[in-house]
């Protein structure tokens, strides 16, 4: 088992590329598709009222393309990956400018440090899901069961997966 298994979970990894996969293809099938997810090792909750049938095709489409090896299928451009780390470049470097003793090198390091968080944000988010938070093998992963649910009056659909 590798570091990156025991901290995110094989499984939770393994749905939450399932999950990224899912969302490019039901944009390219609907593009007015909109919604987010939270994975776990049961598999994933989207949270918008989506077509369960296009849900499926596209569920069968990207679980297919994973298994046939396309792994780019996991990494997703608005994945909250992407914004953890942006949010934590600019927190670190914020601080770090903020302990000078300088006013003028507090004010430029904290500027300086939000520009270069947001710039890295994206391309370290996504070498962050490639390594650690999304897991494209998905040999023996199937689909168990798709849900239409409510809590509160939201409705949300669930996603169940095994791996056999």
């Amino acid at each position: 088992m590798k570091l990156d298994d025991i901290i995110f979970g094989r499984r939770v990894r393994q749905n939450h590329a399932l999950e990224h996969a899912t969302f490019t293809i039901m944009a390219q099938m609907e593009p007015t598709f909109t919604g987010s997810a939270r994975s776990s090792a049961d598999g994933f909750l989207i949270f918008n009222d989506v077509d369960l049938g296009l849900l499926r095709r596209a569920l069968d489409e990207a679980l297919r393309r994973l298994q046939a090896g396309e792994a780019e299928l996991a990494i997703h451009p608005n994945c909250g990956t992407n914004l953890a780390v942006g949010i934590s470049l600019v927190t670190i470097g914020t601080m770090l400018g903020l302990a000078s003793d300088l006013r003028r090198v507090r004010v430029a390091s904290a500027a300086a440090s939000s520009v270069a968080g947001w710039a890295a944000a994206r391309p370290l988010g996504e070498y962050m899901q490639k390594h650690f938070t999304t897991l494209p093998d998905l040999k023996g992963v199937r689909v168990t069961e798709i849900a239409r649910r409510k809590f509160l009056g939201y409705t949300y659909v669930e996603v169940r997966t095994v791996q056999e």
